[in-house]
């Protein structure tokens, strides 16, 4: 462990315990580590760095500037935000203020968010633009004063939202006591897995990628990492371009993100290999074997070995740099374990809730026991008991203090009751499935769409879910596959064989029913994952149209008169700032429309990402008109 850390980790662990491990208490702790680098991001050309003690000062600043416009009410305040430098500022400076921030999360429609903050009486929205919220804004950049704030005025106490599955009204309350609590567990956890404090060329970095107003992000991501004097590292966007080129570029170290992330990196190095034909992917998997085994016999510095020789794939990834993710969210399939741990980026398995926190993460050392797809065992600061039916339950110090469900209050004071089924062996608890997925069959046994989900590999399409669908005979078992609007004959053929072999391979009890294809989005592209509920309401107001497998139908690729035509226009377009009209499927790029060359690979990036072409920058035979750029789309979709 870095020297500097493990002395950090002592001093603050010692601090808060002894502490009155208040809101406050943290805060200033956190911020004792004045040199130390809190916020990396870049401008589009340079790395910028913000300290420790850069960032106090504009705290002390705004929450002076929100006492001056609104006063210390000691109530709550909407912070309606994106991950930045600027949301940090704006939590502690809301609590500084002597009010309470209610972190608004920007995936929910404006018709909840509304709800929750007529719940709360919330007055006022602090946020960095205007919002549509039915409460006052208040511009981040109005708010700037040189007075202080008296620590007496220092609130204690959050609230933030569930991911919403159900579109339920879900509030829970935090005050410095839990969060101290969830915070004391990363000590804990160092004991187990000294990794998840190992630094590369002595910085560690968190990305990050998981929003601060979801349990995930705020506890396992913020919390942990910054208590102890670490470095984030802000995203300009969520491509998957901005995403590997961040990781590079800033060296990042630990990546925690939900199983949409990993899923999508398992399926384009898959997809990558496939593409150079059998034998290349023949030899990915043997890497993959043989890696793991070194790994499983040499832990300490296995992962780095692994790396080195999968170095072909971890250099068009996150680069060599990563050492310690987590999984957190929902199910991730088990060949995607197998493969992010195998090339050497240790990918653990979490378990967490709203309610909860973040309550247990499976430890392992090795990739034989990380990839057994469990969650561990959970922290001291929770205990877990399983009721009659293998419902998992939970109780502990670091669970919410109370929670409101549609405006009624609940207060947490014995086991709170996860809905989530699981089973303990060998002393890890493993997920099998949450309650209200069940899909109910024709014999009215309960079936698990999770265990089926998890085990069918599908890298040629964008998303899939298996989930319960009203039809003719009451609830049928279907899988919902959402391909490209320009997929081809071949990869509707690949993927509708893929399906039901793997169907056939299923005892005849739990087979699934129905199949369908849609061009619709699943989910949001921020969202953390699949909500089968929202999906079927999607799926009954007409936002997601589904296709039967057999009436699928490729589309028209020819490049003169096609919509293939008119997105590949659309992207140049956009980059360049030009009309469509004013350009031709045989206009040039660089000639006809003066294109630079970072226009141009912006406009390949693009494609790539629209097309799901994952070499397409790589490739020897540049495309210079919209024409080429159509034939060539045509061959590799």
């Amino acid at each position: 462990m870095n020297k500097n850390l493990k002395n950090i980790i002592r001093h603050n662990k010692n601090a808060l315990v002894n502490s009155q491990k208040t809101l406050c208490d943290i805060y200033k702790i956190m911020f004792s580590c004045k040199d130390n680098v809190l916020c990396e991001y870049s401008d589009g050309f340079r790395v910028k760095k913000d300290t420790y003690f850069e960032i106090s000062q504009r705290i002390e600043s705004v929450a002076a500037g929100l006492c001056e416009k609104i006063g210390s009410n000691h109530e709550f305040i909407a912070l309606a935000m994106d991950n930045s430098v600027e949301w940090i500022i704006a939590f502690w400076a809301i609590l500084k203020s002597g009010n309470k921030p209610y972190l608004v999360n920007l995936r929910y429609p404006d018709s909840l968010t509304n709800k929750i903050l007529k719940t709360l009486e919330i007055k006022y929205t602090l946020c960095l633009k205007e919002t549509t919220l039915e409460a006052e804004d208040i511009l981040f950049s109005s708010l700037n004063s040189t007075k202080t704030v008296p620590e007496s005025e220092f609130e204690n106490e959050i609230a933030f939202s569930s991911s919403a599955t159900s579109m339920n009204e879900v509030i829970c309350f935090y005050t410095g006591y839990q969060i101290s609590e969830q915070i004391l567990n990363f000590e804990n956890i160092i004991k187990l897995e000294p990794r998840i404090a190992k630094h590369y060329k002595g910085s560690l970095k968190q990305l990050a990628f998981l929003p601060f107003y979801h349990v995930f992000g705020l506890f396992a991501v913020y919390f942990w990492f910054t208590f102890f004097g670490r470095t984030l590292v802000f995203l300009r966007d969520y491509s998957s371009d901005t995403i590997i080129k961040t990781c590079q570029r800033h060296k990042v170290t630990h990546i925690f993100a939900v199983p949409v992330l990993w899923h999508t990196i398992e399926a384009s190095i898959i997809a990558a290999a496939k593409q150079q034909g059998e034998k290349k992917y023949k030899k990915l998997m043997r890497g993959i074997k043989l890696t793991t085994a070194i790994q499983n016999l040499f832990p300490s510095f296995g992962p780095e070995i692994a790396k080195s020789i999968m170095g072909e794939v971890t250099n068009k990834v996150f680069g060599k740099s990563v050492m310690f993710c987590i999984n957190g969210g929902s199910y991730i399939k088990n060949d995607t374990l197998k493969l992010l741990n195998g090339i050497g980026y240790n990918l653990y398995n979490g378990y967490g809730m709203s309610e909860i926190g973040i309550t247990s993460v499976e430890l392992g050392r090795t990739p034989k026991l990380r990839n057994l797809n469990s969650i561990g065992a959970p922290f001291t600061s929770a205990e877990y008991k399983l009721d009659n039916n293998g419902i998992l339950q939970v109780r502990g110090s670091s669970l919410c203090v109370k929670k409101l469900v549609n405006g009624k209050e609940q207060v947490l004071n014995d086991f709170f009751y996860t809905a989530d089924k699981m089973e303990f062996k060998d002393g890890r608890y493993y997920i099998l499935g949450r309650l209200g997925d069940m899909v109910i069959g024709e014999n009215g046994e309960n079936i698990n769409p999770d265990t089926i989900e998890k085990n069918i590999s599908l890298p040629d399409a964008l998303a899939f879910s298996v989930l319960g669908l009203e039809g003719e005979n009451g609830q049928e078992l279907s899988i919902v596959v959402q391909v490209g609007e320009f997929v081809s004959e071949a990869k509707i053929n690949k993927i509708r064989n893929e399906i039901y072999k793997f169907n056939d391979t299923l005892p005849k009890i739990t087979t699934i029913r129905k199949f369908y294809f849609t061009t619709d989005a699943l989910c949001p592209p921020t969202a953390i994952k699949i909500s089968r509920a929202q999906l079927v309401k999607k799926i009954e107001s007409g936002d997601v149209k589904l296709i039967e497998f057999s009436n699928m139908q490729a589309s028209d690729l020819n490049c003169e008169d096609s919509p293939l035509t008119d997105a590949v226009k659309e992207i140049i377009a956009s980059v360049l700032s030009i009309n469509i009209e004013d350009f031709n499927s045989n206009s040039h790029i660089f000639y006809d429309l003066g294109a630079t060359s970072i226009q141009y690979f912006s406009i390949l990036t693009r494609i790539s990402e629209k097309f799901s072409i994952t070499d397409y920058q790589k490739t020897d035979t540049f495309c210079y008109t919209v024409k080429e750029i159509c034939e060539y789309i045509g061959k590799r979709i």
